[in-house]
């Protein structure tokens, strides 16, 4: 038997640990619910599954739950006989949870075998920006095998306290639900009255403050919403509107809670049929919870292959445009064109060649940026349409996912300004080459270096002329073809492929970090969650 839950124990950590390591970055329909449920799923192994899994003699744990105000911790400290619980009249009242155990039980919480998450404190106070707390109170008047847990308000204004006091409700062997006969309708508790059932867990419900004369009225109403909510058998103590008595009930209006609480932890087989109740619930719950992450986390998986798409798309449609813009001659236009002919009209003259060498390296440079630019905003502008997109967008809402550590930049100006450093990089490293194509020693060998520029950059199977007789764009790139000496006629198509490949490199080195960006979303397709549930499945 020992072996057996040893299994069951190993294959709900395996789970576990896979949950922990499915991401679900993207915020796609159903991500937030996703989540939350992947957080209390470990929360829940964590807290009780293993802890009980691993040992089943340890002490019961009930814990007091319910909405503000309702009483629990005046509950918790009459059961005890003394304030183990500040009660409170500020909203939210009990701040920290408190757990009270006799003497011989403190061992099984004060360490990390229960609610590993919660520091253990010496007091029920939590200071601003201090994490969750547990505070240990020891009382020899509860019975040996049973800690009693008063935690914070389920409709807490403190969202971390509704958050922690969810956690503690999981944890829990037995819950103990405290409401009043003026509240029970509200909305607040029924959802995880509900979660109770559906998980069997062993429930029992208080209904505190009932005015005199009003619980023949009270009590069948609030029967019959139980019965409505099928939660018609779960036991219902009714305790009345009183004066306090140094701020408890006594013991006589508590007796039936007491007997009833007492008795789970003192009889063994009531004791083992309660753990096996709210333990197999929980574990016959772990499915369809898989279930939820499981298609979750196929979603995101498939979402972030869109966004890879993304990628290629656009970048592919980049190298085709620098394609396109040498096909058509197009860095020979515009200031580039309007140099090219003030040279031309001069007679090539030597004087002049620098300054038409910088204007062709500064077209090329414009094109790789543009290029890169132009990759970069098809990119964008796809992710923007795709589910979940705006997580990888530099002004998204969750745009750190862009940069992480490999950002092209951390802003939209530090992305431009390293795009246009590759960029003329990229464009001297080109015209280094054009340089060195030229033999040393050949004449006119700096006016045949803004030959060879302007030839390659250039459409060659363009004329200066069209049929009807109009200048074409290509004007430059035809002309220094023709002014081109022999020798280096070879030299153009390796400098023009040259530009290609230079393009490709700076869009290939940008591309990389926009697919950086995808695969740092660490989306997986859920299949490992799957087979770790079939393995608890097949231990349970």
């Amino acid at each position: 038997m020992r072996s057996a839950s040893e299994g069951l124990s190993a294959a709900v950590a395996r789970l576990r640990d896979e949950a922990d390591e499915l991401p679900l970055p993207l915020e796609l329909p159903g991500a937030g619910e996703a989540r939350r449920t992947r957080t209390e799923l470990i929360s829940q192994i964590d807290d009780y599954v293993l802890p009980r899994l691993r040992h089943p003699e340890a002490p019961l744990l009930a814990v007091v739950g319910g909405s503000t105000g309702a009483g629990r911790s005046t509950l918790v400290n009459s059961l005890v006989g003394r304030e183990v619980s500040p009660a409170g009249v500020l909203r939210p009242t009990t701040r920290v949870p408190v757990l009270v155990c006799r003497a011989a039980d403190r061992h099984w919480f004060s360490g990390t075998r229960v609610l590993p998450g919660l520091r253990r404190a010496a007091r029920p106070t939590r200071a601003a920006g201090e994490s969750p707390a547990l505070v240990l109170q020891v009382d020899d008047r509860v019975p040996e095998g049973l800690a009693v847990l008063d935690i914070p308000d389920i409709d807490s204004v403190d969202g971390t306290n509704r958050a922690l006091a969810v956690r503690l409700l999981g944890a829990a062997d037995i819950w103990l639900f405290v409401t009043t006969a003026a509240r029970y309708a509200d909305a607040a508790p029924w959802h995880l009255l509900r979660t109770a059932r559906e998980r069997t867990a062993e429930i029992a419900i208080v209904l505190n403050r009932v005015p005199d004369g009003d619980l023949d009225e009270v009590r069948p109403h609030f029967e019959a919403l139980l019965a409505d909510a099928g939660l018609g058998g779960v036991p219902l103590f009714a305790l009345p509107e009183t004066t306090l008595v140094r701020g408890m009930l006594t013991r006589d209006q508590i007796a039936s809670v007491r007997t009833w609480l007492y008795d789970l932890a003192t009889d063994a087989e009531t004791r083992e049929a309660a753990i096996r109740r709210t333990l197999g619930g929980v574990l016959d719950s772990l499915p369809d919870r898989a279930r939820v992450l499981g298609r979750a986390a196929g979603r995101q998986h498939e979402a972030a292959g869109a966004l890879a798409v993304c990628v290629d798309r656009a970048y592919a449609a980049a190298r085709r445009y620098v394609d396109g813009a040498l096909c058509g001659g197009s860095v020979l236009t515009g200031d580039v064109l309007a140099h090219w002919r003030s040279w031309v009209s001069a007679g090539l003259p030597g004087s002049g060649e620098a300054e038409v060498e910088a204007v062709l390296v500064d077209g090329v440079e414009s094109l790789f940026r543009d290029v890169a630019e132009r990759a970069a905003g098809l990119t964008s502008t796809c992710w923007r349409g795709r589910p979940g997109g705006l997580a990888l967008v530099d002004d998204g809402p969750r745009g750190a996912l862009w940069s992480g550590d490999t950002a092209i930049g951390e802003t939209k100006a530090d992305t431009a300004a390293d795009v246009g450093a590759a960029a003329a990089r990229a464009a001297a490293g080109w015209r280094a080459e054009a340089v060195a194509r030229v033999p040393d020693g050949m004449s006119g060998q700096g006016r045949a270096g803004v030959l060879l520029m302007a030839a390659a950059l250039g459409d060659d199977k363009a004329s200066t002329y069209d049929a009807g007789g109009a200048l074409r764009a290509d004007e430059a790139g035809t002309q220094a073809r023709t002014a081109l000496p022999a020798a280096l006629a070879a030299e153009v198509e390796p400098l023009r492929a040259s530009v290609r490949g230079r393009a490709a490199e700076l869009l290939d080195a940008q591309r990389d970090l926009h697919m950086r960006a995808v695969r740092a979303l660490r989306t997986v397709p859920g299949d490992r969650l799957r087979d770790a549930m079939d393995a608890t499945r097949r231990a349970g």
